[in-house]
């Protein structure tokens, strides 16, 4: 069998095809496409075969190749005064649908698609995250100006809105000291405010208002009418956004104190939440854990030994703790392609599984696993990170109607093992005992 290149789906139709029959008009999400964990595979909608185009970027090898940051930044302009047009729009069901609208939303998807693939071309080899992620955000811009030029405006709707998971993804995952200038009259207030506390959290966070991002999720967990099963994603972005980004490990302590008052918590989040608060007070003691893979997997052997079930969340600070060190190892080696960054792919790949609860919309794991896998086919970090892609794929695909899984994707899978059982043996091992 010849394998597919990274990112290349033989026979395979444009990014969301596959998702017609499961999603209707409205945008409302339907059974038929429900994993065995009741997740919808939106976010597998092409499988492995579309989870990164690295064709040309290489994968082996140590040198860094150099991301063109200028032409990056100019694009990323363009994008953000697209997203600009888009999303007071987006939040209004009226003005979506308005006839008025219709060449605006139509130009502004086109040119959103164009400059992200733009994005992904000029970071090609420097960065594969950004590359990565620029060729999902150009496909998801089609993908809505598809469904909108079909008149099939409420699904068009809901993926022109989640088009900022894309920027939370990224901007999320590093630190930042201030909010960014360029953003802070993204959104106007008065569109802010149609949205949920949730909603607008998250889009502050795409758009790097990141201070304001923290107050309305603190305001979220604040408010008595939110109910506690409503709170688990925005927990995880907000702690997220406070460790990975401000590196502020004190500030959410007496938010999630204040949290642990309410009576109508359950027993488990109470203890995971418990566990956070003092997890945040001995980390903030100590101060962020330098950018290497040893204090990386120092955390997460604690996490290991503090994980009672696979869905625990007791370790969702040392994950994010975990996360912000690695993602700050692949930025001191972006473009490089050795067998510690392919370890730091493993590990947030291990991660992502473990924190995102959104999968069914957006997940990175595929990408990070895949990325570790042709990157050190030959060790056992290569073995490890396709075991847990395998899992994760075949529970993806499978559910009470049965197996799912496309051909493309099991083609893409099967080239992947023979990939990593066809290489020859290296006897170097990942420090890796914590369970997947």
């Amino acid at each position: 069998m010849s394998e597919p290149a990274l990112g290349e789906c033989p026979g395979s139709e444009p990014r969301g095809g596959t998702m017609e029959s499961s999603m209707d008009e409205d945008g409302r999400v339907g059974l038929a496409g429900r994993s065995a964990a009741g997740r919808f595979s939106l976010g597998r909608r092409l499988g492995l075969g579309l989870v990164l185009a690295l064709s040309g970027s290489g994968l082996s090898g140590s040198a860094a190749a150099e991301i063109d940051r200028p032409s990056v930044r100019a694009e990323m302009r363009e994008i953000h005064a697209s997203i600009q047009v888009l999303l007071p729009l987006s939040v209004e069901d009226e003005a979506f649908r308005s006839p008025a609208a219709r060449e605006s939303i139509r130009a502004a998807l086109s040119r959103l698609a164009a400059h992200a693939g733009e994005v992904a071309g000029h970071a090609a080899g420097g960065d594969r995250r950004i590359e990565y992620l620029g060729g999902l955000l150009e496909d998801d811009a089609k993908e809505a100006l598809r469904r909108f030029e079909a008149g099939q405006l409420g699904s068009a709707k809901f993926f022109t809105q989640r088009l900022t998971d894309f920027c939370v993804s990224c901007h999320s995952r590093l630190p930042s000291a201030t909010d960014s200038a360029l953003t802070l009259d993204f959104s106007s207030d008065a569109a802010l405010e149609t949205l949920s506390l949730s909603r607008r959290a998250s889009l502050q966070v795409a758009t790097r208002r990141f201070d304001e991002a923290m107050a309305s999720f603190e305001a979220l967990f604040a408010s008595p009418d939110v109910r506690p099963a409503e709170l688990l994603e925005p927990l995880t972005e907000y702690l997220s956004v406070a460790i990975r980004v401000k590196g502020d490990l004190e500030r959410p302590v007496p938010v999630l104190e204040k949290l642990l008052e309410r009576p109508d918590l359950w027993t488990n989040l109470r203890s995971d939440v418990q566990r956070w608060v003092e997890t945040l007070k001995r980390e903030a003691a100590k101060g962020i854990r330098p950018a290497t893979l040893e204090a990386a997997r120092a955390l997460l052997d604690e996490a290991r030994d503090i994980i009672r079930h696979p869905s625990d969340r007791r370790a969702l600070v040392h994950d994010l703790l975990a996360s912000s060190a690695l993602h700050r190892v692949l930025e001191q080696h972006a473009g490089e392609s050795s067998r510690d960054v392919a370890e730091a792919y493993y590990w947030l790949g291990l991660i992502e599984t473990r924190i995102n609860l959104n999968d069914w919309i957006f997940s990175e794991a595929d990408f990070y696993l895949e990325t570790a896998i042709r990157m050190a086919p030959r060790d056992p970090v290569g073995g490890k990170a396709f075991a847990l892609l395998e899992e994760q794929t075949v529970l993806g695909w499978s559910g009470s109607g049965g197996d799912h899984m496309p051909p493309v994707v099991r083609q893409k899978l099967e080239a992947l093992r023979v990939l990593v059982e066809s290489s020859p043996r290296e006897e170097r091992s990942p420090r890796d005992e914590t369970s997947s």
